[in-house]
C-alpha cells in the first residue's frame, strides 16, 4: 500500500512505482489526505465505513470509561449471584414449604441453578459478541475505484484483499433508494444497478468526508459519463456548498455526542474555523440565542452579521435529533427561497458543536417593541406608513405559491432599519399553507387568532396579527388576546376610520376580518383620500 505526500500527484506516483498512471485528467493533481492507492496502483481507496455510528458512540463511552466503574460493576455481579441470584427463589419457595430441615438441599440446588444460569449467560454473551465481531470484520473498509471498475476492498490486522470489481461498462443505472422512515442521507443507500440486474448498494453515510464522496462522482464522470443517473446523485456525491442540506445532515449525525461548549458563545467565540467570530449577544428567547457577529473571508474583516443559535440535543433518541434539524432545515428552506427587501436575507448556515446556525443579514434599526418602548405610542399617520409597509411584506408572503403563512408577525419581529425599511425576521415558526401539520400553536398569544390557537393558520391569521400591531403602535399596550381590538377605546386621538380598520383586521369570525391584503391596503388608502391629515 503506497502513501503519498501532499505534493506527490498520482500519475507521478504510479510512475514512479512502474505502474501504469491514471491517464484521465480529473485523477491527476495533489491527492487528498484521505486517499490511498491500493496495491493496483490503478486503484485510489476511499474510506467505507458503514458502523462509523456506532464506533463513534463506543469510543465515546469507553473514553469515559474508568478502572474504578469497571471494578464497581464486576463486584455487582459476583456479589448478585454470591448472595443468592436466581436460585434464590427456589431456595426461599423449599424453605417455606418444607421448612428448614430442606435447608441444605435447597442451597445446593440453588447453587447449581446459578451455576447454570451463569454459564448460558455467558455463553449467549460469547456467542453475541462472536456474531457481531465476525459480521464486523466482514464489512468493508474501503472502496477502491479505478480504471477498470471499482470494488470492495478490506485492510484489517495487516492483510488487504479486494473483493470482486464491477466494471463501469456494466453499469446501466445509478440511483438514490431512501429506506422509509429515515429521512437522513447518513441512512441512504447509492445504488449501481448492473446489466444483469444486479444491485449494488453504497451507503452514503459510510463515506466519511465531502472530499471522498466528490471523488466517487469523479470516478463516475470519468469513467462512467453514459450510465443514466437519477438527479439525486449529483446531489448527494457533489462537493458541499454554502446550502448544502446533505452536507449538514451528515455532520450534524456523524459528529461526536458531546459538546465542546457548555455555556453560550462568549465575545471572541469563533466558529468554522474562524469564519466567524462573535462580537456580543444580541438576545436570548425560547426559539434560541442571537449573537452580533463579524464575518471574516482569507483572514479580513468582510461584514457584520447575525448568527442565530439553536441547541441541538444530543443524549436523546437519534430520531429525536432528526427532528430538531428537520426543523432547523425547515427554516433554513424557507429563508433560502424568500427574496424580498423587506425580508431577512439568509446568508449561510451550518451546525457545529451540536448547535445549529443560521447566519442572517444585519439590520442597522430597532424593533417596532423597542419603537415604542423608546418613544411612547406613535401617531397615527406614522402607523399608517408602518401599515403600508408591512402590507408589502404580507403581500409578499401570500403571493407565493404556496403561501407563507408567517404565525408570528409581532412587533418583536419587525425591524424598522435607520434608512426607514420596515424588514420582517424570525421564520422559526413560519409554514407553508399547504402543510398538513396542525395543533401547534405558535406565536405570541396577545396576536394570535382563534384559528392559529386551534393549530390551522392561514394567510388571514398574519392579517389578524398585523391589526394586533397597529393596536400595540397606537396605544403602547399589547391587546387582549383573543379578542376584537378598539384602540379609539384606549387613545382619543385614533380616528374612527383607523379604529375600524383594526378592528376589521383583528376580527376573531374570519368572516367578517379583512380575507386578503389587499383589501386592507385599500381601507388604508381610502381613509387618506378622506382626510389628508389623516
Amino acid at each position: 500500500m503506497k502513501e503519498f505526500t501532499d505534493s506527490e500527484t498520482w500519475q507521478d506516483a504510479g510512475t514512479a512505482a512502474g505502474d501504469r498512471p491514471l491517464k484521465p485528467s480529473r485523477w491527476k493533481g495533489s491527492r487528498p489526505a484521505a486517499l490511498t492507492m491500493a496495491d493496483d496502483a490503478d486503484e485510489v481507496l476511499i474510506t467505507y465505513q458503514p458502523y462509523a455510528g456506532l464506533e463513534r458512540w463506543l469510543k465515546y463511552r469507553f473514553s469515559a470509561w474508568s478502572e474504578l466503574k469497571a471494578w464497581f460493576v464486576m463486584t455487582l455481579v459476583v456479589l448478585f449471584f454470591a448472595f443468592g441470584g436466581p436460585g434464590w427463589v427456589l431456595r426461599s419457595l423449599v424453605n417455606g414449604l418444607a421448612g428448614e430441615s430442606a435447608s441444605v438441599a435447597a442451597t445446593a440446588a440453588a447453587a447449581q441453578i446459578n451455576a447454570l444460569v451463569l454459564m448460558v449467560l455467558m455463553a449467549a454473551a460469547a456467542t453475541i459478541t462472536v456474531l457481531a465481531g465476525a459480521n464486523y470484520l466482514l464489512q468493508p473498509t474501503h472502496l477502491a475505484l479505478g480504471r477498470d471498475g471499482f470494488r470492495f476492498y478490506w485492510r484489517r490486522l495487516g492483510w488487504c484483499l479486494g473483493g470482486p470489481r464491477t466494471g463501469w461498462q456494466n453499469l446501466r443505472h445509478l440511483y438514490v433508494l431512501r429506506p422509509s422512515g429515515k429521512p437522513s442521507p447518513q441512512d441512504w443507500l447509492l445504488c449501481f444497478q448492473t446489466g444483469d440486474r444486479q444491485r449494488i448498494k453504497v451507503k452514503l453515510g459510510a463515506i466519511p468526508t465531502a472530499e471522498q464522496r466528490a471523488k466517487l462522482l469523479e470516478a463516475i464522470d470519468e469513467f462512467a459519463p453514459a450510465v443514466t443517473r437519477a438527479p439525486e446523485v449529483m446531489e448527494v456525491l457533489s462537493p458541499p456548498q454554502d446550502h448544502s442540506y446533505t452536507e449538514l445532515w451528515l455532520q450534524a449525525l456523524s459528529a461526536p455526542p458531546k459538546r465542546e461548549r457548555l455555556t453560550p458563545l462568549a465575545e471572541g467565540a469563533s466558529l468554522q474555523n474562524g469564519r466567524y467570530i462573535v462580537r456580543g449577544q444580541l438576545g436570548v428567547g425560547g426559539q434560541g440565542t442571537a449573537y452580533l457577529a463579524g464575518e471574516y473571508e482569507d483572514g479580513r474583516a468582510e461584514s457584520v452579521v447575525v448568527l442565530k443559535e439553536s441547541i441541538l440535543p444530543v443524549y436523546v433518541d437519534v430520531n429525536v435529533r432528526k427532528q430538531a434539524l428537520e426543523k432547523f432545515q425547515k427554516e433554513a428552506t424557507m429563508l433560502r427561497r424568500l427574496d424580498h427587501a423587506q425580508v431577512v436575507k439568509l446568508r449561510n448556515f451550518f451546525v457545529e458543536d451540536h448547535r445549529s446556525y443560521l447566519v442572517l443579514e444585519h439590520i442597522d434599526g430597532q424593533s417596532l417593541r423597542q419603537l415604542v418602548h423608546a418613544g411612547g405610542s406613535q401617531s397615527q399617520e406614522q402607523v399608517r406608513e408602518l401599515a403600508l409597509k408591512m402590507c408589502d411584506i404580507l403581500s409578499y408572503l401570500h403571493g407565493l405559491t404556496p403561501p407563507v403563512v408567517h404565525r408570528d408577525f409581532t412587533p418583536d419581529n419587525l425591524i424598522l432599519a435607520s434608512d426607514g425599511i420596515l424588514k420582517l425576521v424570525d421564520f422559526t415558526v413560519a409554514h407553508q399553507s399547504e402543510s398538513t401539520a396542525t395543533g401547534t400553536v405558535v406565536g405570541k398569544h396577545a396576536y394570535l387568532p382563534p384559528e392559529q390557537f386551534r393549530g390551522k393558520p392561514t394567510p388571514q391569521s398574519d392579517i389578524y396579527a398585523l391589526g394586533a400591531t397597529l393596536y400595540y403602535l397606537l396605544t403602547a399596550e399589547d391587546p387582549e388576546p383573543i379578542s376584537t381590538s378598539h384602540p379609539i377605546l384606549a387613545c382619543k386621538e385614533v380616528s374612527a376610520q383607523m379604529d375600524n380598520l383594526v378592528a376589521r383586521a383583528t376580527s376573531v369570525d374570519t368572516g367578517l376580518r379583512y380575507k386578503d391584503v389587499v383589501e386592507l391596503r385599500q381601507d388604508l388608502s381610502d381613509m387618506v383620500e378622506s382626510d389628508g391629515n389623516i
